[in-house]
């Protein structure tokens, strides 16, 4: 035993130090506990690859171990950059692989590292100067290539390029050539060229370039891209998992997810046993099945405080927090889920119920829900499983109407001892000396999870402060011996222990949490705690580590409700006693703190008091608090507070109180020490008193969120310390007072959703601690003051979708810190200030789809300026000062359409240029210069007036290039860096109903070869495609118009992995038999396509795509296509069958001819399913030229961001492509039409066809459907034909179109008669506020319910509404009177829907008596 004295962990586990079998995590060279904590934490972590025959039959996946694995050169970036971005990722919770390649011999990847490389689900290659030089980054970089081409889309590369471009890694200069070359004498050339070949295509990966950004923002983007790959529909699962795979094979066959009914399923079991873990691995698992998914923690804890709120989560996961929260009660609730998920195929999971109500107000019946649907529930009450949830409509043969059950087993001994020494040691099995030890305790806690898993933390956390082994045997001893001293209760006994082993500040910490902060924000608590020298940080660290709490979406604390309630019960028990039963530190139960404050007795022991509502009201005196002199924490809800507060409560750090009374009943107000002040929500206006009864000298926050009746802020006189002043959602908010410019402590203000507020005061200038102002996307006039350029901290400006904003104010040069400003969608700003010139930081320029027409000269001044994005906007030219913007690298004008040939010669002299996207302009020459940029990598160009290109530099990588017709023979043999190549010819407008290259030919075709190291080819309009035999290396192909019968593939093409034909209309048959390794094939508008030979032999296809090929009646059968998982059919109408697709039991089409068939990969009963394209509510249509740019995109993204789905025509996209054949079905879908009326809106002939099939859609659809038309830039009397504006358009149209245009005539002029809205005195802003808001309404549906079988009286219904009498302007009350059961209500219910749509407001108010 002396042998093993003064060793650590680490040191017990790996008694002797050897080369390869060293812990595969790195850390800094500190010794601290803290890094070495870390260090082990992410060491030895993964599962054994021992996978069981069972796992295989429960899903087939082994699952992923790590959400990351970094690969990166040591010497290069271990230190710094890599350091940084590994702890970001931790802190954000992600389970992070740290490779260290200098620690690794020999020459096969095995052990640790080969566990991980298979078992991470993203990779993250740094690529830096000496990468290559590492055989072990090669071979890594090889593996996970490998490892993510054949995971069927199941892990992705996201590469960083440190300090090398992407050519260096795709082997087009001689960095990492000359470095892999030197590793040949051992590796061999085979190994050589597999390293090689990973290289290059990892290299063509979307990744992140260093040298373009500041590596705390590139880090930022990292960790947010990595959340939302692994977050979209993923919940978070425990860091040290163990997998019961029997078990999660049972509740698997218990769903049997192919089959069509609605399944309800109850997974129920004893506190601590596993249950919630099991339902967050089987949604992890089939989420990706559904058309909608929602996971709802914690609902016994979180329906306390209402089903309301549960109800709008539970929605906002399908339709977006807009509409979700616009629920007025439970049964309004009832009725929004049922409308919203009865269409859907919907995966929900009700985590932890304790009641039946809870079951029956949010999922309550299975007709709730669409076809497929699965309902999971997590309980320990069986009694819940009885509840009913048939329907009364008949739901078809598969529908079982009860909720099914599965009792959760305990966990098996070797699984759980497994679980512990993940905990314990940070390994599979025990080490030397503590296995005896390890499994007495595991047998001792009854084996359930939770328990398990904290005495393993608590005992790996403890033994990182013993230093001697004898002194952790003893430990471990003291352990074992706690939990025989007593027969074993529940898992409260085993958690208590871990708690008493706590330090006295780190249980106070571990007691706020239970009692108040589950699932809330960690920012205000570590204030209060940081304050009472608690050390929040180290607290939070050390709590972590024992697993006593864990923290979601990045700052919410969370518990298990088992550790909660140990919390709470130590409160409830170890304080209380005979003497003094009311002595409590902390008091959360309603019924307890009134009773305490009622009493008026001196009680110094409370520290925390929780007042919430439960239907009372009263107010509490200064006798009730003076009995409280060291409260600290005051939460205060729906209650009020009057008299003398004079020296009272002078302990208290935070308080927080929403209020519902306008008046103020207080004096003396003023709380010494007070930190945290959060009146959110509460209905404060201007004329509250409380601000002059209040001077808190400390306090730092200031919280004021959605406080909807206050329209200028107090004066902040009183509140000299402040540091972030929080106004969100103060949507009435008109005014911030002067006094603002005092706070020279504030860095955070918040004005997010503030959406009347005109301007910052001047005032705001002054404060020179502001890093951060929140801005709000208002649609107002918003005006940044000349105070505001001053701003000296300020380090970015956003000013995204201020549509309101007109000017930026000319001291905005004074922002000299600033490296990135954003003015995307500001429509109102023409110019920018000469004072740009002077902020000698920026980096990047985004003036993307604003109103900008032109730059001001002194942007040649900016010399650390890299970026310029100019894209979508009406600038004209570039200013002669271009080129002395001498760092430029990336500049992007892409769709502008009136910018000319004026001053593009200046672009020669930008010397550093990588990017130049000049693609769909009316730029017709380039300067010959451009040869000359030796560093320009992507080039974009053309217009449909393209005249000459000059030669092109050889370090093009990718060139897209856009022109009517290419009027020479194009030779691009000497772009032999060249990657991607894209042509395409163009239509000169809309109107020609026919692309122009179809009747006008052009002289000479591409004749020369292409450049052979192709990857991606698209070719649009181009007749005679080149030859394709010298592509060896293409992997992506698109063909668009191309204007042959027969389309075949050459026999070279053997690295093809995606083919997309698209409106081809003369191809009939396409030959593809020889594209062994093609996974993507997608075709779309083969008008006469009526055959595709050797579909059924691609071994290797994933995803099939056809789409409006209306000749082809038959596919081949699929039965021999083993990989292939998705199968799209659309507008196909003469498909009737897909032949070879076993285990579906019936195709569901939609009214559109479409379906998705998926097949279920990771569950052995199943082979394939189907369901419905979801569908889309809004269709925009506009000619593009007149609004796109604008009004139609800030539209489009403002209906997203409410959660409507919206497709809009863009001609801009397709050039002239409308949709074609297809039109009148595409339409049928929609239920909302937008068009936008501008002065060429009828020269565009499919507008019109649109049009007129909106109009017919309308009439035919009794009500369901409507119009709602944008008059943008003409009159009524314009569209109603009664000017020449559209009659001379619609004239030209007659002598192709014939007797259609009538109905174009006619369609017009009922739009002419709608009610529309109109842009003459609106500006942007106001108008699209108006339609989202309409939209909103009519998709709404406020429809109440009526019972299902109904017989109308009509004419009772007619008697009631002719007394209503609607069109009449006055304002009327109808009373509906009756004896009890005859039917008052039913009428009143019918009558309110049939008029719904004739007001502009609606509600309904049930059971008033009651």
């Amino acid at each position: 035993m002396d042998k093993k004295r003064n060793f650590g962990w680490g040191q017990l586990t790996k008694p002797k130090r050897r080369r390869g079998s060293e812990s595969t995590s790195r850390t800094n060279d500190a010794s601290g506990e803290e890094n070495e904590a870390l260090r082990r934490d992410s060491a030895s972590t993964s599962r054994t690859d021992d996978v069981s025959g069972e796992e295989n039959e429960a899903f087939n996946t082994s699952g992923t171990e790590y959400d990351v694995f970094l690969s990166f050169r040591g010497p290069d970036t271990r230190n710094n950059f890599t350091d940084c971005l590994y702890r970001r990722l931790r802190l954000a919770g992600f389970h992070v692989f740290l490779d260290n390649e200098e620690l690794r011999v020999g020459k096969e990847i095995g052990g640790e590292l080969l566990k991980a490389l298979n078992k991470s689900r993203i990779y993250i290659p740094i690529f830096s100067h000496n990468y290559a030089a590492s055989s072990w980054c090669l071979r890594e970089v090889a593996h996970l290539e490998k490892c993510t081409s054949k995971s069927n889309g199941k892990k992705e590369i996201l590469p960083i390029f440190y300090d090398v471009d992407p050519d260096d890694v795709k082997l087009k200069t001689e960095l990492y050539k000359t470095a892999i070359a030197k590793h040949e004498e051992k590796f061999g050339p085979d190994e050589l060229k597999r390293w090689e070949a990973a290289l290059v295509e990892v290299a063509r990966l979307k990744g992140w370039d260093l040298k373009r950004k500041g590596q705390g923002e590139l880090i930022e983007l990292v960790v947010e891209e990595v959340f939302c790959k692994l977050n979209a529909r993923y919940v978070s699962v425990p860091k040290y998992l163990i997998e019961d795979h029997p078990q999660i094979k049972a509740i698997a066959e218990k769903l049997e997810v192919d089959s069509n009914g609605v399944r309800f399923l109850s997974i129920h079991g004893g506190g601590g046993i596993g249950k919630t873990v099991l339902a967050r691995i089987v949604f992890n698992r089939l989420s990706h099945h559904f058309d909608g998914v929602s996971f709802l923690n914690d609902v016994r804890e979180s329906s306390k405080c209402g089903l309301i709120d549960l109800q709008k989560k539970l929605l906002s996961s399908f339709v977006g927090s807009v509409i979700a929260h616009q629920i007025k009660d439970i049964e309004d609730g009832m009725r929004w889920i049922k409308k919203v998920c009865n269409t859907k195929k919907c995966l929900i999971v009700l985590d932890d119920l304790d009641k039946k109500e809870q079951l029956e107000k949010l999922a309550g019946e299975s007709d709730w829900f669409g076809f497929g649907s699965r309902i999971i529930i997590t309980t320990r009450d069986k009694s819940i499983m009885m509840t009913q949830v048939e329907s009364s409509n008949e739901q078809g043969q598969n529908q079982i109407n009860r909720v099914l059950s599965y009792e959760v087993r305990e966990m098996k001994y070797g699984q759980a001892l497994k679980l512990f020494c993940k905990h314990a040691f940070r390994r599979d099995s025990p080490i030397e000396g503590y296995d005896h030890l390890a499994e007495k305790i595991v047998r001792r806690v009854g084996m359930l999870p939770l328990a398990v898993e904290v005495i393993g933390s608590s005992l790996y956390c403890e033994g990182l402060v013993q230093e001697e082994h004898l002194d952790k045997i003893e430990l471990w001893k003291d352990t074992l011996k706690q939990l025989d001293e007593g027969p074993y209760k529940d898992v409260r006994d085993a958690l208590m222990i871990s708690y008493d082993r706590l330090e006295p500040k780190h249980k106070e910490v571990f007691l706020d949490i239970a009692c108040f902060f589950t699932n809330e924000d960690q920012t205000y608590p570590i204030i209060m705690w940081r304050d009472r020298n608690y050390h929040p940080y180290h607290a939070i660290s050390i709590l972590l580590l024992r697993s006593l709490i864990k923290t979601r979406d990045g700052k919410k604390f969370w518990m298990h409700d088992q550790v909660r309630d140990l919390g709470r019960y130590i409160v409830l028990e170890e304080y209380p006693c005979k003497e003094n039963p009311h002595k409590f530190s902390r008091v959360w139960i309603q019924e307890d703190a009134l009773k305490l404050l009622e009493r008026k007795e001196r009680n110094p022991d409370v520290e925390a008091l929780s007042l919430t509502p439960n239907g009372c009201s009263r107010n509490f005196t200064p006798e009730e608090f003076a009995a409280l002199p060291n409260l600290r924490f005051l939460r205060v809800k729906e209650f009020d507070f009057c008299g003398n507060f004079e020296n009272l409560l002078l302990e208290l750090r935070w308080l927080s109180w929403q209020t519902w009374e306008t008046t103020f009943h207080v004096n003396n107000f003023h709380f010494s020490n007070l930190l945290v002040l959060d009146l959110s929500y509460s209905n404060i206006g201007d004329g509250w008193g409380g601000w002059g009864q209040m001077k808190m000298d400390r306090l730092k926050i200031l919280d004021l969120t959605g406080c909807v009746r206050l329209k200028k802020t107090p004066k902040f006189s009183n509140f000299m310390s402040l540091e972030k002043l929080i106004l969100a959602g103060c949507v009435e908010l008109t005014t911030i007072d002067r006094s603002i410019g005092k706070l020279e402590h504030l860095t955070t203000l918040n004005i997010k959703g503030c959406r009347l507020l005109g301007e910052l005061p001047e005032e705001v200038g002054a404060l020179q601690s502001l890093t951060e102002v929140i801005m709000p996307q208002t649609f107002q006039c918003f005006k940044l003051s000349e105070a505001f350029g001053i701003l000296k901290s300020l380090s970015s400006l956003i000013l995204d979708e201020h549509l309101g904003i007109n000017q930026l104010p000319s001291y905005i040069g004074g922002l000299v810190k600033v490296t990135y400003l954003s003015l995307r969608w500001c429509v109102g700003i023409q110019k920018l200030p000469c004072s740009l010139g002077k902020m000698e930081m920026l980096g990047e320029l985004d003036l993307s789809m604003s109103g900008i027409v032109e730059l001001p000269v002194s942007i040649g001044d900016m010399k650390k300026l890299k970026v310029i994005r100019v894209s979508y906007t009406m600038i004209r030219k570039f200013p002669r000062t271009i080129g002395q913007v001498e760092m430029l690298e990336e500049l992007h004008a892409k769709k502008c359409w009136d910018l000319t040939n004026e001053n593009i010669e200046e672009f020669g002299k930008l010397s550093h240029l990588k990017i130049l996207d000049l693609s769909y302009t009316h730029v017709s020459r380039f300067p010959a210069v451009l040869g000359c940029l030796s560093h320009l990598h992507t080039l974009e160009l053309g217009s449909s007036d393209l005249q000459e290109v000059p030669d092109l530099p050889s370090s093009l990588t990718r060139l897209h290039m856009q022109a009517r017709q290419f009027q020479s023979i194009l030779n691009l043999s000497s772009l032999v860096n060249l990657d991607y190549l894209e042509l395409s010819t163009l239509t000169v407008s809309r109107e020609e109903p026919n692309p122009s290259w179809i009747n006008n030919l052009p002289v000479k075709q591409l004749i020369h070869p292409l450049p052979s190291g192709l990857s991606t080819l698209k070719c649009r309009g181009i007749i005679l495609l080149p030859s394709l035999s010298n592509l060896r290396k293409l992997s992506v192909l698109c063909v668009i118009e191309y204007p042959m019968p027969y389309f075949s593939i050459s026999q070279g093409l053997i690295y093809l992995t995606e083919l997309k034909l698209s409106k081809c209309k003369f191809v009939e048959i396409i030959y593809v038999s020889c594209l062994k390794n093609l996974q993507h094939l997608e075709l779309n508008r083969l008008d006469r396509l009526v055959k595709i030979e050797g579909l059924s032999e691609l071994a290797s296809l994933l995803h099939f795509r056809i789409s409006d090929c209306y000749m082809i009646e038959r596919l081949p059968n699929l039965s021999k296509l083993d990989k292939l998982q998705h199968i799209e059919l659309e507008a196909c109408p003469k498909i009737k069958a897909i032949e070879g697709i076993k285990g579906l039991e019936r195709l569901v089409w939609d009214n559109r001819g479409c379906i998705v068939l998926e097949r279920l990969l990771d569950v052995s009963r199943s082979t394939w399913i189907s369901r419905k394209i979801p569908e889309c509510q809004v269709f925009l249509s506009f000619n593009g030229p007149d609004t796109s740019i604008s009004i139609v995109d800030v539209l489009y993204k403002n209906l997203v961001r409410n959660q409507i789905s919206v497709i809009r025509d863009d001609d801009i996209l397709s050039f002239g492509d409308g949709i074609g054949e297809e039109l009148p079905q595409a339409l049928n879908d929609y239920h909302i039409y937008i068009p936008f009326l501008s002065k060429n809106y009828a020269s565009n002939w499919r507008c019109l066809r649109e049009l007129a099939h909106m109009v017919k859609c309308t009439s035919n659809s009794h009500g369901k459907k409507i119009i709602l038309p944008i008059f943008y830039d003409v009159e009524v009397d314009d569209v109603n034909l009664k000017s020449a504006l559209y009659r001379s358009a619609l004239d030209k149209h007659r002598w192709k179109f014939g007797n259609e245009v009538e109905e174009w005539e006619m369609a017009l002029r009922e739009i002419a008669h709608m009610r529309q809205f109109n842009m003459n005195g609106n500006s942007h802003g106001e108008l699209i506020e108006s339609v989202v808001r309409e939209v909103s309404r009519k998709l709404r549906g406020k429809n109440v319910d009526v019972p299902e079988h109904l017989v109308e009286d009509h004419n009772q219904i007619e008697v009631i509404i002719d007394k209503l009498d609607v069109h009449s302007g006055g304002v009327r009350f109808v009373g509906i009177h009756g004896m009890g059961g005859i039917g008052k209500t039913t009428l009143a219910k019918v009558v309110f829907n049939k008029l719904l749509l004739q007001f502009d407001s609606a509600s309904f108010l049930q059971n008033v008596r009651e």
